[in-house]
């Protein structure tokens, strides 16, 4: 079946490189790469590591199932996969630039643009975003609940510094990080320094791995519009900026949209945002004084990255003429 209906077998699983680095964090033996002695010496805690191998094995081990769930689109919806993503624009930024807002804003013109919405990040099946528009059919309160109850979980602190709705414009680094273990958003899921960076460096990974995540990224993508874009130009947002070249090479015509804005104006926050999604999605924050480092080391690697793909233009090939830089006075 997967031949049969070109769909790869357990896409949704991460690469090798991606379990094997989060395995060695989980354990204690991943050597760190930084000369920050409270980086270098960092250990997860006991609960975060009893949380993350029962995760791990309730993952992997409802995998086949998870493959099952995923071949079903690739069987009754495969002309998702005709879906162009040639003309999307991709906004990207550092955590706390305004990416967000300028999303929103632009999604607003919904004639022209259509981006992935809260539940399409997180659980990346057509058949489950279906049977959600049948369930706001029958009755509209469901939804709401959900919502609701989505809302809860997320608790106030994140809701009010990024505040989440049904429908409302996501940010879709989500499920890279979530699925894949890939790009900066995973540190704020798992709680280890030298894991982040590495998840976050995604240009250095094996030229397979970023492959894989570029397939299940873009069918992701792809089933969004399938079943919403009615013609339109799929507008999405994220924080994967080491991924720009595979990006630019798979999609020459895309456009790339960044925004800048000094640390010093978003360190805070992000590192404030980040400690409570940690708190929520691995049950533990990162130490203060592991934090506030290893986000002034991610600040050196994102600002790099995004010197070499929208000024320095080290894009592999794409042309420069469809990248956009904003910065904040």
């Amino acid at each position: 079946l997967h031949i049969a209906y070109n769909s790869p077998f357990f896409l949704a699983a991460p690469s090798l490189c991606l379990l094997w680095n989060r395995i060695q964090a989980i354990a204690g033996t991943l050597k760190s790469t930084s000369d920050c002695p409270e980086l270098q010496k960092f250990k997860m805690p006991k609960e975060n590591v009893k949380f993350w191998i029962l995760k791990l094995l309730l993952f992997y081990g409802t995998m086949p199932i998870i493959d099952i769930l995923y071949l079903i689109d690739d069987i009754f919806y495969g002309d998702y996969q005709k879906c162009s993503l040639d003309d999307a624009v991709f906004i990207v930024g550092g955590f706390r630039t305004g990416s967000t807002n300028l999303q929103r804003a632009i999604h607003l013109d919904e004639e022209r643009f259509v981006s992935p919405r809260c539940y399409e990040v997180m659980y990346p099946y057509l058949w489950m975003a279906k049977f959600f528009d049948w369930l706001e059919e029958r009755d509209p309160k469901i939804i709401k609940n959900i919502e609701k109850t989505i809302q809860g979980a997320l608790g106030e602190d994140i809701m009010a510094r990024h505040p989440f709705s049904w429908y409302g414009a996501e940010e879709d680094d989500i499920f890279p990080a979530a699925w894949h273990y890939v790009g900066w958003y995973a540190g704020a899921i798992f709680a280890h320094p030298e894991a982040m960076i590495y998840s976050g460096l995604q240009d250095k990974l094996p030229e397979v791995a970023q492959k894989r995540t570029y397939e299940f990224y873009k069918r992701s993508l792809q089933k969004i519009l399938y079943r919403r874009g009615n013609g339109r130009t799929l507008l999405s947002k994220h924080h994967m900026v080491n991924f720009l070249p595979m990006l630019s090479r798979e999609l020459p015509n895309a456009k790339f949209v960044d925004i800048v804005r000094h640390p010093k104006d978003s360190f805070r926050s992000w590192v404030a945002l980040s400690q409570s999604a940690l708190a929520l999605f691995s049950r533990a924050p990162l130490p203060q004084e592991v934090a506030v480092p290893l986000g002034l080391r991610l600040y050196d690697h994102f600002t790099k990255a995004e010197t070499d793909f929208f000024i320095e233009g080290k894009g592999y090939g794409s042309a420069k003429d469809n990248r956009i830089l904003i910065t904040f006075n």
